[in-house]
């Protein structure tokens, strides 16, 4: 059987799927849905610039705090490699855009109503996306591999000015952040509940976009890490809606 022509870049974890970025699973999602062959590389966090630069990745931003002079390499990523010129893409959204584009089956970004979709993306990050880094971060740094653990430290640190250490401990700091957790995704269940109780998917229609995938890559974003509470804090929010997405996207959170 040949390579797939697709390299998906992705960053190791210790969980058992590996997977577990949010902003990676965005693009994965979207792979596995649009049913692109592919294959994962895993790239630790102190080498995805030159793994980015070594085939052509352009930044995809500028370093916070770095008064604006130092391009950022970020994953999610893909290599494309079916034509006669290799491509690079990355950002979650700009590969939604190219592999709609360039693999037409199954779009994730309709052509009616795509503002929508850039709208609903700009409405999760600006309510219940907060809360979940409050929550997740100090977790996700205990799932690095150990070569990631120091510059995931000292970057969150110079960047964002951001101790990972002590930033969600148990007590009342970690209540206070799953209730804000809690308030956020009230605030998305009245948005949604809008389209009746008959609709399953954001946009209304008959099959997920990208909109589905980006509630699903936050929410497996706890679901992977801290399994536990997941089971306990977020599972039984909002009658189980959030369950109920992660089992409709299930067939689609394969990691290849």
């Amino acid at each position: 059987m040949s390579e797939p022509n697709i390299t998906f870049f992705d960053i190791p974890s210790l969980c058992k799927l590996q997977a577990w970025s949010p902003n990676t699973w965005k693009a994965r999602l979207v792979l596995n849905y649009k049913q692109i062959p592919y294959k994962t590389v895993w790239v630790a966090y102190p080498d995805i610039e030159d793994t980015l630069k070594k085939i052509g990745g352009k930044p995809t931003g500028v370093k916070p705090n770095k008064g604006g002079n130092e391009p950022l390499y970020t994953l999610p990523a893909i290599l494309d490699e079916s034509g006669d010129t290799p491509v690079v893409i990355a950002d979650s959204l700009a590969i939604a855009e190219y592999l709609d584009a360039k693999y037409p089956d199954r779009p994730v970004l309709p052509k009616t109503g795509r503002a929508l979709e850039h709208a609903f993306e700009q409405f999760f990050d600006l309510v219940p996306r907060k809360s979940f880094v409050q929550l997740m971060l100090e977790p996700s740094y205990g799932i690095q591999e150990e070569r990631s653990k120091p510059y995931w430290l000292r970057t969150r640190l110079e960047w964002y000015n951001i101790n990972l250490i002590g930033l969600s401990p148990e007590g009342p700091v970690r209540d206070g952040h799953w209730n804000e957790l809690e308030k956020g995704l009230d605030k998305l269940a009245e948005v949604l509940d809008k389209n009746g109780p008959d609709v399953e998917w954001v946009a209304g229609g008959s099959e997920p976009t990208r909109a589905d995938f980006i509630m699903t890559a936050w929410l497996l974003w706890i679901k992977i890490v801290v399994p536990d509470e997941w089971e306990k804090k977020v599972k039984p929010l909002n009658g189980g809606r959030w369950d109920k997405l992660l089992k409709k996207t299930e067939a689609w959170q394969t990691v290849l």
